[in-house]
């Protein structure tokens, strides 16, 4: 790859004591792939030491770069600071959690080296390659809610949820510049937004762990989740994704 072939985007709120492994992971697999990238943390208003963490990981390593917003804005707003200000060929962003393997992300590149202009993990397309350790009561909320967005919002997409998207450059630009939820429902509006503006997005399987530490709430986040999906087709009918 060039130099800045990629971006990586880790939106974190208070994930000081989750996201310094996912950090050294991601640095290592880098420089063994030697792979030319940027890595843009975007602190969401933290309320711990998660900005204090990257700013040490910036002092030893010039591929790291920090964005601190003032205040917590919400997770789909801290994708869309970093996803605009991503600079590489290719953009990523990925849950600071770890939970999906960084070296999944060959898995993405094949799909868009194949054509896709945007590739996203699943775990709900299953590979023998793959592992998935998901709790029952998660997997049955993301059933559901997965239903209503297929019907309503995505036709054809399996998992909207998966924190770990790879957009190329055009693609990233385009779609985030439009996007508009700030929540955790901002996933389905960026897939919603890719098929509206005829990005061919490829869903494809990957191996996934569900990290200790998660800052959802299964029932209340869920429930707003399942909200924005109707805000989705709202905004699309008063035509607010208009260029």
């Amino acid at each position: 790859m060039t130099e800045l072939s990629l971006s990586i985007v880790i939106p974190a709120y208070n994930e000081a004591n989750r996201l310094p492994s996912y950090l050294t992971q991601i640095l290592s697999y880098l420089k063994e792939e030697r792979i030319g990238a940027e890595i843009i943390v975007v602190d969401d208003g933290s309320r711990d030491g998660t900005a204090a963490v990257v700013r040490e990981f910036c002092r030893l390593n010039a591929r790291v770069r920090l964005i601190s917003l003032p205040r917590n804005r919400g997770k789909g707003h801290a994708v869309r600071t970093g996803m605009l200000e991503a600079a590489g060929d290719l953009a990523l962003f990925a849950d600071a959690d770890g939970a999906t393997p960084i070296a999944e992300l060959k898995r993405l590149e094949k799909a868009i080296a194949g054509g896709a202009d945007v590739a996203i993990a699943s775990r709900a397309h299953h590979d023998e390659c793959c592992t998935l350790r998901v709790h029952l009561h998660r997997k049955v909320i993301g059933t559901i809610f997965n239903f209503l967005v297929t019907t309503l919002a995505v036709p054809g997409i399996r998992d909207t949820q998966c924190g770990f998207k790879l957009f190329r450059r055009d693609a990233a630009r385009a779609v985030f510049a439009r996007q508009l939820i700030d929540d955790f429902g901002f996933d389905v509006e960026v897939l919603f937004l890719c098929k509206k503006l005829g990005y061919l997005t490829a869903e494809i399987p990957v191996s996934w762990s569900d990290v200790k530490g998660s800052k959802v709430s299964l029932w209340r986040d869920s429930l707003r989740m399942f909200a924005d999906i109707f805000i989705v087709r709202l905004n699309e009918a008063r035509g607010a994704y208009r260029s």
